[in-house]
């Protein structure tokens, strides 16, 4: 016996029986349906008739919650709470809770705190981190590139929702204000956001008036130069060249580091990078660009430089004013000039990837500066060639190549295929546009028929040949002749009717005349693949073999012709044991 199904169905009868009355027989049964049976009596006592409909979907979704989280409330009995407004204050209260603690860290400032949005502007790389934890920012990666640039013409703040649970994408936003006012939102998954959240609130003008008042503390100048178009254009300029130079600080630091290490020395340690290196600057002194600094040239340099100083001294210790020693000093520094334009492999920086070979820039050099090149070995350079021919078909399709070039690289085994299985198709289903009548086999009832017909002719022949035996000669053999006549005519009925069936077949076309059929057709296709692909409308593009078409492609028009789009060229250069192509891209 189910004891637990007859309590529950007691608890249902026992509901219907005492607030029948209060509700009516159809309220009962909407009250049944929606609440938990072991609440029914609770909520007969505190839902009333006014407003039904609306107090018991919100008393059926608070017990619903009351029963996930009652462990969690002050009141955990159901039966303690005096009335619904009391349960759902309960409620209420327990899901805006503040659910995590915000700490102030050194590098931020905080500009609002309500008790639940927490509002800081990160000043620094390692505060923007800690406070954006647990999003997708790309402010809070480990580079602090994106920081810095969001921080040139604006400022970041970060609004924390304590209370939000973290799997709601608006538990933390990220508003990018620009000096000149313009705004952007990003909820934790780096979403833009432009509806929802706390849009078109007090609280929202509240913590933008905080923000307002914070920039217009803090950075007076920017906003005001911001706010100007011609100010602000010179001082994103001014912006953009300062990160420039810090961009050639580093490169020049990494370069002198490398330098001072020796890293860059030919020999068996020389990294592959260094080596292309080496294989650019070949490149660049034969085409009189620059001007290879040997040790001979910094030995130089130290002597003239010493020089200068030992005159410059000798100079500034004489009473008398030495032209000589001015003009000498004048003349070595022209010289130390000329020998400082010269560059060592340490000017050549690799500054990331073109393809699969290496880009680099040559700094120090002000003619120089502006200019791109790649490197890369054989490997590296047919790779590369490979994702710029496929690129660009992506881009222009075949049709962009002449169409005799591209019909050299049509997948014969494809198309032979394709046509083995139309015929295989088209013969099978419809040999009647293939052969004539007169080709089919006899079918199974015209076998049967000549069958009977030949074995009748067999037993007319055996009774003319019986006739035939027993004539003796005499007048009586005339019937006999006779009847010899009469089956010889029926003789050759029965063969005439045989010779018409056999001229006139009605069963299906031979299987090895199909086959043979499939095969001629299939042959000449393939003997003129490119006339059956014209017949049968097939679109070349489906058939070409793209991996060959490509390879044919870059090996045709070279590695500089397909890569380069500067000038074109790829000029090689052997560094230690390996060929190096080398390219100036722009």
């Amino acid at each position: 016996m189910d004891f637990l199904k007859l309590i529950q169905e007691g608890r249902v009868d026992d509901f219907k029986t005492k607030y029948s009355q209060k509700f009516g027989t159809e309220n009962v049964n909407k009250i049944v349906s929606s609440v938990p049976q072991k609440y029914l009596d609770w909520t007969g006592k505190n839902l009333d008739m006014v407003n039904f409909e609306d107090n018991l979907l919100k008393l059926s979704e608070a017990l619903s919650k009351f029963e996930k989280i009652s462990s969690n409330l002050p009141i955990t009995d159901l039966i303690q709470y005096k009335n619904l407004g009391q349960l759902l204050s309960a409620l209420s209260e327990y899901e805006n809770r503040q659910r995590r603690i915000v700490k102030k860290v050194e590098g931020g400032n905080v500009v609002y705190d309500d008790g639940r949005f927490f509002v800081v502007n990160p000043l620094t790389h390692g505060s923007s981190c800690y406070y954006g934890k647990g999003t997708k920012w790309c402010t809070t990666t480990d580079s602090d590139n994106h920081f810095k640039r969001y921080n040139e013409d604006g400022k970041l703040f970060y609004i924390l929702d304590r209370n939000a649970p973290s799997d709601d994408k608006f538990y933390k936003v990220a508003l990018l204000q620009k000096f000149d006012g313009d705004k952007t939102y990003y909820d934790a998954l780096d979403a833009t956001v432009k509806s929802g959240w706390i849009f078109n609130t007090n609280k929202l003008n509240e913590i933008l008036s905080s923000v307002n008042e914070y920039l217009n503390l803090e950075y007076p100048e920017q906003i005001k130069i911001y706010k100007d178009k011609e100010l602000a254009k010179k001082e994103k300029a001014r912006l953009e060249s300062i990160r420039i130079q810090q961009i050639l600080n580093q490169r020049l630091a990494d370069a002198q580091e490398r330098r001072l290490d020796g890293e860059w020395t030919l020999d068996d340690d020389c990294p592959d990078v260094g080596l292309k290196a080496h294989a650019l600057l070949n490149f660049l002194v034969d085409a009189g660009d620059v001007e290879e600094m040997t040790n001979q040239d910094r030995n130089e340099i130290a002597r003239i430089q010493s020089e200068i100083d030992r005159l410059q001294t000798e100079y500034d210790n004489d009473e008398n004013v030495r032209q000589d020693l001015l003009d000498e000093i004048s003349n070595l520094e022209d010289e130390l000039t000329e020998l400082e334009n010269k560059i060592d492999v340490y000017y050549i920086v690799p500054t990331g990837s073109f393809y699969d070979t290496t880009e680099f820039e040559v700094i120090g050099v002000s003619d120089l500066e502006d200019r791109r090149y790649a490197v890369g070995d054989e490997d590296e350079m047919e790779s590369s060639s490979y994702e710029s021919v496929d690129q660009l078909l992506d881009d222009i399709g075949f049709e962009g190549y002449p169409a005799s070039f591209v019909e050299n690289y049509i997948d014969e085994d494809a198309v032979k295929d394709y046509a083995e299985e139309f015929y295989r198709h088209d013969v099978s289903d419809s040999p009647e546009s293939y052969f004539d009548d007169s080709q089919r086999d006899l079918s199974d009832d015209q076998t049967e028929k000549i069958s009977i017909l030949q074995d009748k002719i067999e037993k007319f022949n055996n009774l003319v040949s019986q006739y035939e035996d027993s004539m003796s000669g005499e007048d009586d053999d005339d019937e006999l002749l006779e009847r010899v006549d009469e089956l010889n005519e029926l003789i050759e009925e029965m063969e005439t009717e045989i010779e018409d069936i056999n001229e006139d077949p009605e069963g299906d076309f031979p299987d090895d005349l199909i086959e043979d059929a499939i095969y001629d057709r299939v042959k000449d296709a393939t003997n003129d693949i490119v006339g059956f692909m014209d017949e049968w409308g097939l679109e070349k593009n489906n058939y070409i073999d793209r991996r060959e078409f490509i390879k044919a492609v870059y090996e045709e028009d070279g590695y500089g012709a397909t890569l380069n789009g500067y000038d074109g060229t790829a000029d090689e250069y052997k560094v230690g044991d390996t060929w190096f192509y080398v390219m100036r891209i722009d």
